[in-house]
Parts: structure tokens; C-alpha cells; sequence
């Protein structure tokens, strides 16, 4: 294994309140880092961040010059504002009293509410590092991806980036995105623009929920066609070739509860869409697409690729921020660090993204 890379990446998943399990890996990877240069934040050890949905706050907290500590910190103390518990029910509830109709679990008050409060009017140009963030157009059925290095998208405030990327189906209403910058792009690049309207959005992880290949595509882009924001032109000094690339890939946690026969057989929309059970059918959507992009990076960029990604026997809801959910978190994603495989893995990250660093590989 190599000692040191040109070009370091850090993707975060999207995953609702479960980013909480991001928040706190990335938190053990710091405590690793700074236990050799205690004042270097995280941020300094990457090039490019990537984010979806939750990833996408984390993400932007991070570019913005936030430690892991306090993203856990933010996680754990604002989440109910988010996700308030009382909804989950009150939701399954009027779905069964309806049954032809029905309206996203949350409203989007506490999520724009606590969007605000981090970002206040920071534009995603004012990020200190180049930040990707994923979303999804539905009215032209296509993908979007959020980009600071691109002129188009500098003033969009950081807040609508961010609830934009995180309008998960089910969870929370989409988002009608009406920068001017961004409608004015959107439609020089030939898509539609919805009659006096702005372009509805919704969760970048119904393409993208690990938006790792997105980042290692735009980095190998930047070979032929550089930013157009000159800003970032002292970064990409050299070309990059693929195998010269790390990927530090960050999971939300990944359920091990099993669907068998009987249930792909006779569930329906009520089940397969019950927030009282997580909604199973995003799950194996997200974690199949998350899944296929670790297979196709792994193959990319061979064993630069360090993906962090716990196994949860115990299901942990992702729309819940229950007290107990909050805990079964700190729980199950502490019991994961302390695996003597998991810890040896950072190690390894550690040595490369640090190579005065000698870590036994």
C-alpha cells in the first residue's frame, strides 16, 4: 500500500437522523489524526468533500470549518427539531384513515429551521474547500450535482443546497429550487423550466446516496476541463490519474434485518412504505445503490478505497429521533470503532492521509 496519495476524498452518505453515525466515525478518525498534530482540523487532510442528504449538512458543516465533535454535538441536540417524534405515528395513522392519499411524514419547518442556524446566509461559493452535493430533478428526470467549484452555483445559499439534497421521498416535501443562477444554468443546459415556477428537487440518494463516484468523476474531469471557479485552480496543479485517488467513504449504518419470502410476496404499499417500520422500501433502494457504488470504487481505484460502514443487528430507525434511537446509535456505532478491523482500517487511513505517520498496516 501506497504511503501517501495526490487527491483524498471524503464522501458522507445520506441516511436521515443517522448521520449522527457518520458524525461520530468521522469524530474517531479526528481524535486519531490530531493525536499527532492536535491543532490540523479534519477538513486540512481532504481535497473534496461529497455529500447526500445528511451527508450533505455534514458535508458543508465541515467545508465551512466545523470539527467532527461539534457536527456529533449538533446530531444529538437538534435532531428532534428535525424529526419530531410525535409525527411518526400521527403519520401512520391518518395513512390508514386515508388509504388513497396521504402527505410526507415532517413538514419541513424544523429541517429549514436548523439549516438556517448553521448556514445563515453563507453562499456555497464561501466554503473553504470544494464541496459536492447531490439532488434530483423530477420535473426533467435528472440528476443533479451541487458544485462550489462551479461559477453557476456560488451564491446559492448553503441552506437551500442542503434541504434541496435532503427532501427524502416520504420524509419531507420536495424543494422548489428558484435561484436565478441555478434556474438560468439549468436551462442553458438545455432542460425544462416548469411554468412560473422553480425546479422541484428532491433526495440526491435515489441516484447518489454515496456520492463517492460522483466525486472521483468530477476530480478525473478536472483533468481536461477545469473549474471555472479559479479559486480552486492552485488545487488541481496536475493531472490525476485514477489509481492516484483515495476515497474515505462514511456510512450512515446498514440494517441487517432480513425481509424474507413471505414478506416480497405479500407486502404492499402500506408496507413497504411504513414509517413505522422505516420505510423498507427506501432502505433497499439506498442500500443497493450505496452498495453497487462501493463495488464500482473499489474496482476504480483499488485499495484506496476505505469505506466505514456499521452493521446494525439492532434496527435504528432513520426518520426517528427518539431518545432511545438517539442512544442506540451512540451505542451500536461505538461498539463498531472498538472492533480491532475497524480500528486497524482508520489506522491504515490514518498513515496515508498523514505519511509522517508510521501506523502498522
Amino acid at each position: 500500500m501506497r504511503t501517501s496519495v495526490p487527491f483524498r476524498i471524503l464522501s458522507l452518505d445520506g441516511g436521515g437522523v443517522r448521520g449522527l453515525v457518520t458524525a461520530i466515525i468521522l469524530e474517531g478518525l479526528e481524535k486519531k489524526l490530531q493525536k499527532h498534530e492536535p491543532r490540523k482540523p479534519l477538513l486540512d487532510y481532504f481535497d473534496v468533500i461529497a455529500g447526500t442528504s445528511t451527508g450533505s449538512l455534514i458535508a458543508c458543516a465541515l467545508a465551512k470549518g466545523l470539527n467532527a465533535s461539534e457536527i456529533k454535538n449538533f446530531y444529538i441536540h437538534n435532531s428532534q427539531n428535525i424529526f419530531p417524534p410525535s409525527r411518526i405515528l400521527v403519520h401512520s395513522i391518518l395513512n390508514l384513515i386515508r388509504l388513497g392519499s396521504s402527505q410526507p411524514i415532517y413538514s419541513d419547518d424544523g429541517l429549514r429551521m436548523v439549516l438556517k442556524h448553521i448556514f445563515e446566509d453563507l453562499k456555497f461559493g464561501e466554503l473553504i474547500k470544494p464541496t459536492i452535493v447531490t439532488s434530483y430533478d423530477t420535473y426533467n428526470r435528472q440528476a443533479v450535482v451541487f458544485k462550489n467549484t462551479k461559477i453557476a452555483h456560488h451564491n446559492i445559499p448553503i441552506w437551500q443546497i442542503c434541504r434541496a439534497s435532503s427532501a427524502a421521498p416520504i420524509g419531507f416535501p420536495g424543494y422548489e429550487m428558484k435561484h436565478q443562477d441555478f434556474v438560468e444554468d439549468w436551462r442553458k443546459n438545455g432542460y425544462e423550466i416548469p411554468p412560473q415556477s422553480g425546479i422541484p428537487l428532491i433526495d440526491g440518494g435515489v441516484f447518489a446516496n454515496n456520492p463517492a463516484l460522483c466525486a472521483i468523476a468530477e476530480r478525473l474531469r478536472w483533468n481536461k476541463d477545469l473549474p471555472d471557479n479559479p479559486k480552486w485552480n492552485d488545487l488541481i496543479s496536475e493531472n490525476v490519474h485514477q489509481n492516484d485517488i483515495l476515497v474515505a467513504s462514511f456510512g450512515t449504518g446498514q440494517h441487517v434485518k432480513q425481509i424474507g419470502t413471505k414478506q416480497v410476496k405479500q407486502w404492499g404499499a402500506l408496507e413497504w412504505l411504513s414509517p413505522r417500520d422505516d420505510l423498507p422500501l427506501l432502505d433497499v433502494l439506498f442500500d443497493g445503490a450505496g452498495d453497487a457504488v462501493c463495488y464500482i470504487a473499489e474496482q476504480i481505484i483499488g485499495n484506496t478505497y476505505f469505506r466505514f460502514q456499521p452493521n446494525f443487528k439492532k434496527e435504528i430507525p432513520t426518520f426517528s429521533a427518539k431518545q432511545q434511537n438517539i442512544d442506540a446509535m451512540i451505542k451500536c456505532t461505538e461498539q463498531y470503532l472498538s472492533q480491532p478491523k475497524v480500528d486497524h482500517k482508520l489506522d491504515q487511513l490514518v498513515g496515508i492521509l498523514n505519511p509522517s505517520i508510521r501506523c502498522l498496516v
